[in-house]
């Protein structure tokens, strides 16, 4: 009897959490299916599933026939960019706060917690107004230079809890071996810290890739816009076009999912390597 109700428990587990992950799955589904569809079945009544015919010619076109294949690699330009200056900024930051001792320690961490919480269109205006009197509008740097405003409070948050769990008794030996800070930093703590490391740099590498108010508001040039732009025009004051949304949509998610599997191969190995326990 027992064992029946454990059995009956775990099946309900199950079908809840089948549940879940179709309800979360079904709007990618639903963006491929519609992306694979001609542009006069997108609206049709009542809704199919599965489209009557495939059809890539919203693929084609926006591959073809629009900026969205350069939005894509200014979106890769800026992303990557980005993540880089994230992950080197963060990492000595979050070292600082897991190791030392200093007055204003908590205050400083309190300020950058803060910093995350600051309205993103608040700071447009005056953020624009700096950029345009120093020239460096429509710059893929300038881009990337500000989606840290986005990230990295949080990405230092998450390396310093990372580092806290690593044993004081690696860097006294290494500073014992002759080590200074530095050379502890570089060799001892980023390698250890590459699970976290590879975490950070997903985490800041979808926030700038999904990014659009500042990629908005600092490009006015096709040479810069980012995919998140790119997207947004094809909604027009009188047309939608569906078709160059969804397709679109589909080529945007593809870098996000590919990163995600090879950074979950990485996360796993990286974790299991120089493990140590005080």
């Amino acid at each position: 009897m027992r064992q029946s109700k454990i059995r009956l428990s775990y099946i309900f587990i199950y079908v809840l959490i089948s549940l879940m992950a179709l309800i979360m799955i079904f709007p990618f589904f639903w963006v491929i299916s519609c992306s694979l569809r001609p542009s006069d079945q997108l609206l049709t009544s009542p809704p199919r599933l599965f489209p009557s015919t495939v059809s890539f010619a919203a693929f084609k076109h926006v591959l073809t026939e629009t900026n969205i294949p350069r939005f894509f690699l200014n979106s890769v330009i800026i992303s990557v960019t980005a993540t880089l200056l994230c992950i080197i900024i963060a990492l000595p930051a979050a070292y600082s706060f897991a190791r030392h001792k200093y007055k204003g320690k908590t205050f400083f961490l309190l300020v950058i917690l803060l910093c995350n919480m600051v309205p993103q269109a608040s700071t447009l205006v005056p953020l624009y107004r700096s950029l345009n009197s120093l020239g460096v509008l429509n710059k893929h740097f300038t881009i990337s230079f500000t989606h840290l405003l986005c990230m990295l409070p949080f990405s230092i948050i998450m390396l310093r809890g990372f580092i806290a769990t690593i044993p004081r008794s690696l860097e006294e030996a290494a500073t014992i071996d002759g080590c200074s800070k530095l050379q502890v930093l570089l060799r001892v703590i980023l390698p250890i810290s590459a699970p976290g490391i590879f975490a950070t740099a997903m985490y800041a590498f979808m926030i700038s890739w999904e990014e659009f108010m500042y990629a908005l508001t600092f490009s006015t040039s096709d040479l810069v816009r980012t995919l998140s732009v790119g997207i947004q025009m094809f909604s027009m004051e009188y047309k939608v076009d569906w078709g160059s949304i969804l397709s679109s949509s589909v080529l945007m998610s593809l870098p996000i999912l590919i990163l995600f599997f090879f950074i979950q191969d990485v996360f796993i190995q990286s974790a299991t390597v120089g493990a140590v326990k005080e």
